[in-house]
């Protein structure tokens, strides 16, 4: 059983429509393959990265009242 997880996600910057469309293909990518909480942003990062933006981060900040409702808050910027 998986469990679905809720992600609150500020881009920068938010006007490229292409870094923004990689952005949530990684994204897809990650929740189809189902991929634990603790390495979806990390894996998100990886691919934006294999994808042709290698100075892209995904800043993954929660608490652990977060944790626990399995939400997050990702900071993802295309140039570091």
């Amino acid at each position: 059983m998986t469990t679905a997880m809720h992600v609150r996600v500020r881009i920068t910057p938010w006007d490229d429509p292409d870094f923004v469309r990689a952005f949530e293909e990684a994204q897809g990518a990650v929740q189809v393959a189902g991929l634990p909480d603790a390495i979806a942003g990390p894996e998100v990062q990886r691919l934006l990265r294999a994808t042709g933006y290698p100075d892209a981060t995904v800043l993954v900040e929660r608490t652990v009242d977060e944790a626990l409702r399995h939400a997050s808050r990702w900071v993802v910027r295309r140039d570091a």
